[in-house]
């Protein structure tokens, strides 16, 4: 007589619950079949939802344009001022400097525009734009170039 009245309660308890035969449901309590429900989760929130969609980083990036940015160049020394412009689709630096080292280009992502790519040859990256950016030079020390957002650097 049990197992009838337990089998007769799990079938009370699956008709409530809502359960269709060849169904199975996610036990996180949500009761969303796998396989039973297979519409589609909506469209793309497009490029605002985390940057381009496939573009050089999962965090995307943010459109910066500072034409006279200070620039302390401590890889070949000097002073001077620096346009830095991150194109915020394809996440693309430039930086142009009045210094020694002249240039820069690369990457950036996230919302600090962390930057990834070399200044003449060197291999240089930062945690934001405008920052310091570090670079490695030949024999495996760093050099770091202060790029900073309110003309002169302090």
């Amino acid at each position: 007589m049990r197992p009838a009245l337990a089998a007769v309660a799990l079938a009370l308890l699956c008709a409530c619950a809502g359960y269709a035969p060849g169904e199975h449901y996610v036990s996180d309590g949500n009761e969303i079949p796998i396989g039973g429900n297979t519409t589609d989760g909506g469209h793309d929130a497009g490029p605002s939802d985390a940057g381009p969609d496939a573009g050089p980083s999962d965090a995307g990036c943010t459109a910066l344009s500072l034409p006279t940015a200070g620039v302390i160049d401590g890889c070949l020394g000097g002073t001077g001022t620096a346009s830095v412009n991150v194109n915020g689709t394809t996440c693309a630096v430039s930086i142009t400097m009045t210094t020694s080292t002249g240039s820069c280009t690369g990457a950036a992502s996230g919302v600090q525009d962390a930057f990834a790519g070399t200044c003449l040859s060197y291999g240089c990256n930062s945690t934001s734009l405008p920052g310091n950016v570090i670079c490695t030079v030949p024999g495996g020390t760093s050099c770091t170039i202060n790029i900073c957002d309110a003309g002169t650097c302090p």
